[in-house]
């Protein structure tokens, strides 16, 4: 397999090469990809259809502006528009909320990098909370209070599931938290991976109907990691607080969504059927990737409520070189976890893909550890 490992180079580099800068020859599909993380079953084959057919006019077109968007938003979510922005991603929306809200962080670690690079960037202070390995990566909510206060604190992160753990915190220990730091600024819960969380709907222990009892609560989602289409950048925040509100959507530049991906939400809210069945066809695909792994002695596998799961290997062999091997051998891209901070070279997080890829993963795995 051609691949191009000097883009790993850089110990310092804190998110991964797309699949297109490791893939030498130009054929992405060489490429397996289990490090970004979506849901392989969706979109449709009519959806793509759909948008292959639309590109001449999409690409010649402008963008509607934020109200459109956020009233697409709302055929998605069922969403109040009055409580949304839009965004080209989460990754826009993260800049403009951490920048705009809050001067001392309580961030739990290992979490997703993004936040703590923006914290930093925008010379906000950070205080860190580790989750606990023993306890299975899990939130000690008391800890957290306690370290906020101690700390006089006035803002938090909590990504729900958390990346790369794929642990949750209970919608009643999200409840105290919020009671307890209502003073805060900002409580900003990213959710971009909390569809994935349970197969019943009616168990998503979403916050998003309760947004008007806390008017510090920030809710954050990537739609494109639900969707299947994180090529194509959408995301949204959701808060009661007007104000709030309308700092985030000024900083907005204008016509920050392309049309490629206002029309895939159009089509998107057309397949409420067809997404809801791609939904539960990946959160199966990845509780038996889940026990797949766990069945290999050489793995210490944690449990997840999200599309990736993520393992300790026991043996000798470190994170780089099995990602390493399993690119050169068999195409599969893996996440290699050793600059997250608190987890070391023996970590790896794998996304969820195809039943049949998930497979072929395991198979490899098995071979590249008994070495």
């Amino acid at each position: 397999m051609n691949v191009n490992l000097s883009v790993f180079g850089k110990e310092e580099r804190q998110h991964s090469p797309s699949v297109s800068e490791i893939a030498t020859s130009g054929d992405w599909g060489s490429v397996v990809d289990f490090c970004y993380l979506s849901n392989k079953y969706f979109p449709t084959r009519a959806i793509l259809d759909q948008l292959s057919h639309d590109l001449e006019h999409l690409v010649k077109t402008y963008p509607s502006m934020q109200n459109k968007q956020v009233g697409l938003v709302n055929q998605l979510t069922g969403m109040n528009s009055e409580y949304v922005a839009v965004g080209n991603g989460a990754s826009e929306l993260i800049q403009i909320a951490v920048k705009a809200f809050g001067k001392k962080y309580i961030m739990p670690f290992p979490s997703y990098m993004e936040y703590e690079n923006v914290m930093l960037d925008n010379k906000k202070q950070v205080c860190y909370l580790p989750y606990v390995e023993s306890n299975g990566f899990n939130l000690d909510v008391d800890a957290l209070i306690k370290l906020a206060r101690a700390e006089k604190a006035d803002a938090v992160v909590l990504p729900n599931p958390n990346s790369p753990t794929g642990a949750i915190t209970s919608r009643e220990d999200l409840f105290r938290l919020l009671k307890e730091l209502s003073h805060f600024d900002m409580i900003l819960i990213d959710e971009s991976f909390i569809e994935f969380s349970n197969e019943d709907r009616t168990k998503i222990p979403t916050l998003l109907p309760h947004l008007a009892k806390y008017p510090n609560l920030i809710v954050m989602r990537s739609m494109g990691k639900d969707y299947g289409a994180c090529g194509i950048r959408i995301g949204f925040v959701a808060t009661a607080h007007r104000t709030r509100l309308e700092a985030i959507r000024r900083e907005l530049p204008i016509w920050n969504v392309s049309p490629l991906a206002e029309r895939f939400m159009q089509l998107v809210a057309k397949s409420p059927n067809e997404y809801e069945q791609a939904r539960i066809r990946c959160i199966r695909a990845t509780q038996q990737l889940y026990r797949d792994l766990s069945a290999m002695p050489q793995l210490e596998v944690f449990p997840t409520y999200s599309n990736f799961v993520l393992f300790k290997m026991l043996g000798p062999q470190n994170s780089t070189f099995v990602r390493d091997e399993l690119l050169k051998r068999h195409g599969f891209y893996v996440r290699d976890c050793k600059s997250k901070r608190g987890l070391s070279d023996k970590f790896i997080r794998v996304g969820a893909h195809t039943e049949e890829n998930n497979a072929k993963l395991v198979a490899a795995l098995k071979e590249i550890l008994a070495n």
